[in-house]
């Protein structure tokens, strides 16, 4: 009886205290998998003794929503901003990061938020001289050296000559930044060029799968697309730079001379907040004086003190530091990012330089179309709209797209198709001519009225041409009983008109979130930009890019050329200056040279079409 009775009461013990135990397991449970990363802002911090209590501080703060844990406040922890600004980066659930937002001290609390990249001749075009000086007519540039530009990007090839160190003096004395080493990557990777290099990872490591391999976890380029921006705005002069032997010749960066400090935040899947305002932080205090960004939030940006790239740069300016920033790819009205006021915001445009594939036919027609394929078809080959080739169960309407597995083998094989893209779609151009490839097809016309002009490297012979251009070719297959094409190499085509004029997928304005400050702020080239390349990327030492993340560098270059003139501008007078000295002129006339004098000063002369500012432009909308 005893038995039974010891035997009961364990029973009532353990159905009274099982489920709180449970309860205990799935707060634990769900503290460690609910939480996410989010940003603590607390707006201007000091240097000296906050400084040095800053961990401190944000440990304390994190454990008062940890029940008093210390330890796993500290767990919690993932960086502390005390340079620039204040504030610091943390695992928190929903309703521990609403419990710190109401504290004492604390401006806004927001999640670790992923900002996307916006992805030679050009300066040329621009009426910029000399190979490695870069003069401005009439003003020395030769304190660029003293000049330091940060990259807030996917990191730097470090070999390329793009940042060769060769005959430049000692660094400046009034760097405080670091050379990080890692894979791949170490002191001596640094130089009198390229003085400073960091990474950061602890905000990207918190959002995405563990078992995701990363490249080079260092400052080391595995991309590309950093080293492409870094070389366009301050890369040395390399006298043979070309891409597959197209746009071969000297080319070089806006500031040869000036200095370079990379800050790579961004990876395979893109960049977060945490690590962006890590980066704002320190190169605050390392000494740069102007900042490149080529990256930014998705349209329609959130509030100025919800987005990290429009705190950092705001601290950032407040230190004398210009940001320059890409205004987005997405080409709609309305769609510009990094809308800020205190930043540049940059918008795309062209050159006179075009990269195109002849298109003939067998009816003696020549078309031109963009591309950047270097390979011959030797002969003409029987050619057919896609629609014609539709697969399975997609309609002839849908396999005009060349979507994936939607071409009929049989019926692509050995044969030059037609495709067509829509403006709105995201599907790459690119993988369109590698679903023709896999189909048997051995060369591609594609159709985009809006792009037309962003050269592609497609993996089989291909050229994009506009509607017009299209209509001609599928009209010719319909008449024709045997249509047949061929698609010559790509070539470099200079002299194009009109030009400058604002690339179709450059993002617009107005301004959504205030929309009295119109924003971008300026255009420069950001179509078909030749500049350095990382080989872990695609075994290219340069390559060819479009898009604003090319023509945020052309200004990043320029705006240090005007800090190297006048050293004790703010970051307001250099922005003011490249702004409100654009000078109407037209485009199909010969342009004149970039800078020119007004008032004692260095002023800017744009080429313009139709009364709209395009290489520099004054208001781009």
């Amino acid at each position: 009886m005893g038995s039974c009775n010891s035997q009961r009461r364990r029973r009532s013990r353990q159905a009274t205290t099982t489920p709180f135990v449970l309860c205990v397991l799935f707060a634990q449970v769900c503290t460690s998998l609910c939480a996410k990363v989010y940003v603590v802002y607390m707006g201007s911090g000091s240097g000296g003794a906050e400084a040095e209590d800053a961990l401190f501080q944000d440990h304390q703060m994190l454990a008062s929503v940890h029940s008093g844990s210390l330890e796993e406040a500290q767990a919690s922890h993932v960086y502390s901003y005390r340079h620039g600004f204040r504030g610091f980066a943390a695992k928190l659930t929903e309703d521990q990061a609403s419990e710190i937002a109401k504290m004492p001290g604390v401006v806004t609390v927001f999640p670790n938020t992923k900002r996307r990249l916006h992805t030679t001749h050009s300066w040329d075009f621009m009426g910029l001289v000399g190979e490695e000086t870069m003069e401005i007519p009439g003003y020395s540039t030769k304190n660029q050296v003293n000049v330091i530009v940060g990259f807030i990007d996917t990191g730097v090839w470090p070999e390329s000559p793009s940042f060769s160190d060769i005959g430049m003096p000692p660094v400046p004395v009034h760097w405080k930044g670091k050379c990080q080493s890692g894979e791949a990557f170490n002191t001596s990777c640094c130089n009198r060029k390229l003085i400073g290099a960091r990474y950061y990872m602890s905000g990207y490591q918190a959002e995405e799968d563990s078992t995701n391999k990363v490249s080079f976890l260092s400052p080391r380029d595995s991309n590309g697309h950093g080293s492409h921006t870094a070389s366009t705005a301050a890369g040395r002069y390399v006298p043979n730079m070309n891409y597959k032997g197209l746009a071969a010749g000297g080319a070089r960066g806006g500031a040869p001379m000036a200095r370079i400090a990379v800050y790579k935040t961004c990876w395979d899947s893109g960049c977060y907040d945490a690590d962006l305002l890590a980066a704002f932080d320190d190169a605050i205090r390392d000494g740069v004086q102007i900042l490149s960004l080529s990256l930014g939030p998705d349209a329609p940006q959130g509030e100025y003190f919800n987005d990290a790239i429009s705190m950092g740069s705001f601290h950032a300016a407040t230190h004398g530091i210009l940001v320059v920033s890409s205004a987005g790819n997405e080409g709609n009205p309305g769609s510009a990012t990094n809308l800020a006021p205190w930043m540049l915001t940059v918008a795309a445009s062209s050159t006179d330089r075009d990269f195109t594939s002849d298109i003939l036919l067998d009816n003696g027609a020549n078309f031109s179309g963009s591309s950047l394929v270097v390979f011959d078809m030797n002969v003409s080959m029987s050619i057919i709209s896609a629609s014609e080739a539709n697969a399975g169960y997609f309609t002839p309407y849908q396999s005009s797209y060349c979507l994936e597995s939607s071409l009929n083998r049989t019926k692509a094989r050995g044969k030059v198709l037609v495709c067509r893209h829509s403006g709105s779609s995201t599907e790459s151009k690119l993988e369109k001519s590698k679903v023709v490839k896999e189909a048997g097809g051995v060369g591609m016309i594609l159709i985009d009225d809006a792009d037309q002009d962003v050269a592609i490297p497609f993996v089989i012979p291909s050229a994009i041409v506009g509607r017009r251009t299209g209509s001609k070719i599928l009209s010719y297959i319909k008449h024709m009983r045997k249509p047949k094409s061929r698609i010559l190499p790509a070539k470099t085509v200079m002299g194009s008109q009109p030009a400058p004029r604002i690339a179709a997928f450059s993002s617009k304005g107005p301004n959504v979130i205030t929309p009295e400050i119109l924003k971008p702020d300026v255009a420069a080239p950001g179509l078909n930009i030749l500049a350095a390349w990382s080989p872990a990327a695609s075994k290219l030492h340069f390559n060819i890019l479009s898009g604003t993340s090319m023509s945020c560098p052309h200004v990043t270059g320029i705006s240090t050329l005007v800090k190297a003139v006048y050293p004790s501008w703010s970051p307001s007078a250099i922005k003011s200056a490249i702004m409100t000295t654009v000078h109407h002129y037209n485009s199909k006339m010969n342009l004149q040279p970039l800078y020119w004098t007004r008032g004692g000063g260095p002023s800017l002369q744009i080429p313009m079409e139709d009364g709209q500012a395009h290489l520099i432009m004054a208001q781009a909308s």
